[in-house]
């Protein structure tokens, strides 16, 4: 049986204990991407949605930054990734985000980035792209390619795209994103 972009998408749709909303009911993380661009616009609406993200003290200890597929910034962000992440070179889209720990709200920074970050994913995903995050890179080289100042700390790379056709997507990138989601059954506990 030949797997199509809607068959993956269908399998993705999780099954719920509860009402959420649309835009987390529909958001996964696809290794096949289309390589039709991302407006720019649309872009400015994913970063604008990182800078009113919440922040402990509103120190916001973050910084992204954005390259577009043919760029020198891509390639350098594309090159630094580990080999099962082969795929997001097809993407049109690498953000690299970064936290900053330089004062002393610094210590919440990952989290803080964390939030961020989930605020650029689903402001995507309102505008119809999809994403997936990556954490095996090598940050060094990427810190030292784009000299990006001391205090960032490159933390992870962020595809962004429409999704791709999977009739046209290599085996290995079919069968990992060919299964269900799951998610533990309990997470929660009434105290």
């Amino acid at each position: 049986m030949q797997i199509t972009t809607q068959k993956i998408i269908n399998l993705k749709k999780p099954k719920l204990k509860a009402d959420i909303i649309n835009v987390l009911i529909n958001r996964f993380s696809p290794r096949v991407y289309s390589e039709k661009e991302v407006a720019s616009k649309d872009l400015d609406s994913m970063i604008e949605a990182v800078r009113w993200s919440p922040s402990a003290m509103n120190n916001q200890p973050w910084f992204f930054y954005t390259a577009k597929k043919g760029s020198t910034g891509f390639k350098i962000l594309a090159n630094s990734l580990g080999n099962r992440n082969y795929w997001a070179k097809k993407a049109p889209v690498l953000i690299l985000a970064c936290y900053i720990k330089e004062d002393k709200f610094g210590k919440y920074g990952q989290y803080d980035l964390g939030q961020a970050v989930f605020s650029l994913v689903i402001q995507a995903k309102s505008l119809g792209y999809y994403s997936r995050q990556m954490a095996d890179f090598n940050k060094e080289q990427v810190k030292k390619d784009l000299k990006i100042q001391n205090s960032f700390f490159p933390w992870v790379i962020i595809a962004i795209g429409k999704i791709g056709n999977y009739t046209k997507a290599d085996n290995i990138s079919i069968e990992r994103d060919n299964i269900e989601r799951k998610r533990k059954e309990t997470i929660s506990q009434e105290i």
